[in-house]
């Protein structure tokens, strides 16, 4: 016998909005929930279950009446991927259960019977300790990961919301929607933000910049101010949503609007969810500094991973000098990038244009060297020449062409203050991984 209304919409209707719990509920496999033959029969009988290209044995272990005249049914769970794609996909159980329904059979609720697994992921995770995580890893995993991430960042900088609140959805004429015809139009009639405070103020997430742009669009006008929170920054232009009151950040920068001490703290987790869950790499910061100053290769491999971290953080501004390190090895990863593609890929026309749109990242890098020179703040040596920029920190000399010009750069170039700086020859960009790494090590070992 399967139950009835045996989905996680049921069990929101039958708890409280509030229920402590029903942030890992909703990771629960309910659609092979719905799939269990509930009767006395199959006790201790295994019972294989496909859904969606993963074998799931199910074995009920105990079918009990309880006084309140309701069944109660402990039963084990297993999955076995089929492959490394599935397995990246669904996320993998070994988990025993106890759901809870009427003698109709109608479904009421389901927990694990110990310690629910998600939660220990989500201490893990907090506390950098990611080894089970990455044995684990799946993309409905990410997703809870990521959520929880969010929800630790908006909860210290605003107070007083609630999570995930459901609003009904407003009908309004959007006249800036005319510019994104090519949408297909929003039928859902409820939204649930991951965080808000009434209409005051909606928080939510996407995996891609790009999809955080859509969610923007289609919520510009349901609450007064509206945050889009993406982990991974998008390669090529999209559309934008640039409606009022709506602002689309990385995560990287929503940690750092709570403040820097904030985005230092939670910078690993960040990259372990950017980069697939997959364990960060164990540095010894002297090996690594011997290799910057002798590389062993001609240039080094550029992960996807650390492209994600250089686009998602080069909109901050650093208040201090390792930030601004930080910042100047993540553009110069961020032009290494760009300059190898363009040579592989120059006579597409389509990756020529996504390529040259990449490189509005030079003028996140004016804005920086701008206030630099404002505030006076940090110790570099700045150098400009005509279209060449020489920035001189730590022992490093990054060059950059055409910086876009604003007003203070312009004053800067014909001051006193624009000593030449003489190349030093060693040529920063095929090492730019290398630098970045070591960038993180002294931000890290810095309390």
């Amino acid at each position: 016998m399967k139950l009835k209304n045996l989905n996680f919409d049921q069990w929101r209707k039958n708890h409280s909005p509030d229920h402590n719990d029903k942030w890992y509920r909703e990771l629960y496999p309910f659609n092979v929930f719905r799939l269990i033959n509930f009767d006395n029969s199959q006790i201790n009988k295994e019972q294989k279950i496909d859904f969606n290209g993963v074998s799931y044995y199910v074995i009920l272990s105990k079918i009990e009446l309880q006084d309140n005249g309701r069944y109660r049914t402990s039963f084990e769970i297993s999955s076995f991927p089929k492959s490394k794609t599935q397995e990246w996909k669904q996320r993998k159980w070994n988990t025993t259960f106890q759901i809870v329904y009427s003698k109709l059979f109608d479904f009421i609720t389901v927990f694990t019977k110990k310690e629910d697994p998600s939660k220990d992921y989500v201490v893990k995770f907090m506390k950098g300790n990611f080894d089970k995580i990455y044995n684990e890893k799946s993309i409905p995993i990410s997703v809870l990961l990521i959520r929880t991430l969010i929800l630790h960042i908006v909860e210290e900088a605003f107070i007083g919301g609630k999570h995930n609140q459901e609003f009904e959805y407003l009908r309004k004429a959007e006249s800036y929607k005319t510019e994104f015809q090519h949408f297909t139009s929003n039928k859902i009639n409820y939204f649930t933000p991951i965080y808000s405070i009434d209409r005051e103020l909606w928080i939510c997430y996407s995996f891609t910049e790009e999809k955080a742009h859509r969610i923007a669009y289609y919520n510009a006008n349901q609450c007064q101010k509206l945050i889009v929170v993406y982990c991974n920054p998008s390669y090529r232009s999209h559309h934008r949503c640039n409606e009022k009151g709506t602002e689309i950040i990385s995560i990287y920068e929503l940690s750092e609007k709570v403040s820097s001490e904030i985005r230092k703290k939670y910078e690993k987790q960040i990259r372990f969810i950017q980069n697939h869950l997959n364990l960060p790499e164990k540095i010894n910061i002297d090996d690594l500094m011997n290799e910057i100053n002798h590389p062993k290769q001609k240039d080094y491999e550029i992960q996807k991973s650390d492209l994600m971290e250089a686009l998602g953080t080069m909109k901050i501004l650093p208040k201090n000098e390792l930030d601004f390190f930080h910042s100047l090895c993540c553009f110069n990863l961020i032009n290494a990038y760009l300059s190898r593609q363009r040579k592989l890929n120059s006579n597409i026309e389509k990756d020529v244009k996504l390529f040259k749109n990449m490189y509005s990242f030079k003028s996140y890098l004016s804005d920086i060297l701008t206030q630099c020179i404002k505030i006076n703040n940090i110790s570099a040596s700045l150098f400009i020449d005509k279209n060449l920029i020489i920035i001189e920190l730590k022992g490093f000399q990054f060059s950059f062409h055409n910086i876009p010009l604003n007003a203070t750069l312009i004053d800067f170039l014909s001051s006193k203050d624009n000593k030449k700086i003489e190349w030093s020859g060693k040529r920063l960009q095929p090492i730019a991984p290398l630098l970045l790494k070591y960038s993180r090590e002294i931000r890290r070992k810095i309390k």
